[in-house]
């Protein structure tokens, strides 16, 4: 007997613990201004961690779906979404390191409970390094300095901070006038780290910033078992969010590995070289939307799915789908605890050259931007993420705003490209309808 299972898309790219960045230098911004290289000390961080790597690791798999969940709760109905964890967590972490008291304490209690700097760092490096070495992945840090913002009140950037970031986080660092041709530069920069499927994220400067702090990820995966032309239905159907049917191309194909809960069914399909997979999610109830199906979820739900799988064969059927998705982060992050980062009592002062502060500046996040896109096809997978966090500083106080299986993804579902080395989901999402909006 075969099962037949309507895979409401729930994706998770699996992805291993890495970091990495390029620097922006003057042949590559093609300008002639850049921060000095790393000559100087950097921001001295406690050489104890408290947390291990396992902690850290059941840490960020929580927060992976937690990130989810809160964002699919704002989020229209039908809409596609896809976030990536890794790339909050990467722009989150270098903030992180300017922040002091209550400030840092939401901000790492949000990725693992009671991690320290030391914490941050190093599991941000062995991520970053797990990630790229099978080469699928690529990661950039850049940190943009507003020279106007600077004068207007008189500080100066602490460069022991700049150069932690450089050191630790491989950030490129430089600092500009924020006018068109920097927003321009920006951008450039953003496109070249995504592979040029992220154009144009950033719309407008603001002269209240004094820094963007920015993440880039880039996935390009080539299937281990790429799908042949009988494999190929451009008139398959696809059951959307609303229960309309759609034309869609579908492609099938037998895989080798099965997921399975109480509420759900999935599958792994691999990416070349086997350090990547697709891991697909298909509630058993056909009648609940993906939103609240995935809402209905335990924080380690996608770990714990990872985990169900067997070796088994499994006919599936997957649409091809493309799309883009952007968030304001803020009111996510102050949901899941993060709220004082974002008021203007908010201590981000080791940002700061100590000499500069001034009592009356206020620092803090004006908000976190995340833009994304994906393309699953017949041959592979494209993805890629850009984390924006928008660094405010002003002088007066203002408001900051072994039965056969089957699994057919012919209605929504929920999906994650997931690094099968440690398990922990690198971009999740949903799939409501394979119609590009």
């Amino acid at each position: 007997m075969k099962r037949k299972i309507s895979v409401l898309l729930i994706f998770v790219l699996v992805l291993g613990l890495g970091f990495g960045a390029a620097n922006v230098n003057n042949a590559e911004a093609k300008t002639k201004k850049t921060a000095a290289t790393v000559t100087g000390k950097a921001m001295k961080i406690t050489k104890k961690a408290k947390l291990t790597t396992e902690q850290m690791t059941e840490g960020y798999n929580l927060f992976s779906l937690k990130t989810l969940k809160e964002t699919l709760k704002e989020e229209e109905a039908g809409k596609n979404v896809m976030i990536s964890p890794a790339s909050l967590m990467f722009a989150l972490d270098m903030a992180a390191m300017g922040a002091q008291g209550d400030t840092y304490t939401q901000m790492a209690n949000l990725i693992a409970e009671g991690a320290n700097k030391r914490d941050l760092i190093n599991f941000a490096k062995s991520y970053r390094k797990t990630l790229e070495k099978s080469g699928l992945m690529k990661i950039a840090n850049s940190i943009w300095i507003n020279e106007d913002n600077l004068a207007a009140n008189n500080v100066k950037v602490n460069e022991e901070y700049l150069n932690l970031l450089r050191k630790v986080f491989k950030a490129a660092a430089a600092s500009r006038s924020f006018n068109e041709a920097t927003k321009n530069e920006i951008n450039t920069w953003i496109s070249k780290h995504t592979n040029k499927m992220i154009n144009n994220a950033v719309d407008k400067l603001d002269i209240k910033t004094i820094m963007l702090i920015i993440n880039c990820m880039a996935f390009e995966g080539k299937w281990e078992e790429p799908y042949e032309d009988y494999q190929i239905n451009k008139n398959g159907k696809f059951t959307n969010y609303a229960g309309e049917t759609e034309t869609a191309k579908m492609l099938s194909s037998e895989e080798n590995w099965y997921l399975s809960s109480n509420t759900a069914q999935g599958f792994l399909k691999y990416y070349e070289g086997g350090k990547y997979a697709f891991m697909a999610m298909l509630p058993d109830d056909e009648t609940v939307s993906i939103n609240d199906y995935i809402a209905s979820l335990s924080d380690d739900a996608f770990v714990q799915f990872f985990e169900s799988r067997v070796r088994e064969s499994v006919d599936t059927v997957t649409p091809a789908f493309t799309f883009d998705y952007s968030i304001n982060m803020n009111d996510m992050l102050n949901a899941l605890g993060m709220v004082k980062p974002f008021d203007i009592s908010a201590n981000f002062l080791k940002m700061l050259d100590p000499a500069t502060i001034d009592p009356n500046i206020a620092l803090y996040i004006g908000s976190v931007i995340q833009k994304t896109h994906i393309e699953l096809d017949e041959n592979g997978t494209k993805a890629a993420a850009v984390t924006i966090i928008d660094m405010k500083c002003e002088a007066t106080c203002v408001e900051p705003i072994k039965i056969k299986k089957k699994v057919i993804l012919n209605r929504p579902f929920a999906f994650a490209i997931m690094d099968t080395e440690t398990g922990t989901p690198v971009f999740t999402g949903v799939v409501n309808t394979t119609v590009e909006k």
